[in-house]
């Protein structure tokens, strides 16, 4: 793994989601703010960490390390900034995840809630929503927090 194949595999997890999203909501101008690379062997995890301290700043930690990217990616949905390698998981097989910002987290949950492979995710202090297509290769949330905005990104 080096710095393009890296780079490459954030957009291949953007395209993924987003074609995950698109299949299932309806609602325009939903803006990416974070990605997940899932690891799936501790090798790998390894690469692809010493890979990312080259491409980003380690800035937190949440199931793995979290990095800001030294120059930010720009998509159509999005600029993205923030990006996560996580630990392998066995629960996690798909190649990885991403958060997209809703403007109405309430009404967008009272929407889509009851909707098939739609799944609500509480903690303390936080919640969202997310699409687990077991069927995909990419799982998709909505939280009611920005990742970004709660790192002051």
């Amino acid at each position: 793994m080096n710095k393009e194949k890296l780079i490459e595999k954030i957009k291949e997890i953007q395209k993924g989601i987003t074609l995950v999203k698109n299949e299932c909501v309806f609602e325009q101008g939903l803006v990416l703010d974070y990605i997940t690379i899932f690891a799936h062997s501790d090798d790998e995890f390894n690469k692809l960490v010493k890979v990312s301290e080259e491409i980003g700043e380690k800035i937190e930690e949440h199931n793995g390390p979290v990095f800001k990217l030294k120059e930010y990616l720009k998509f159509d949905n999005g600029v993205l900034k923030i990006f996560r390698i996580r630990k392998p998981d066995i629960e996690r097989p798909q190649i990885g995840c991403g958060d997209f910002k809703v403007f109405d987290y309430e009404m967008f949950k009272s929407k889509y809630l009851n909707k098939k492979n739609f799944v609500l995710f509480q903690g303390k202090g936080f919640e969202f929503l997310g699409i687990h297509d077991l069927t995909k290769d990419y799982l998709v949330y909505f939280p009611d927090k920005c990742f970004s905005e709660e790192l002051i990104i």
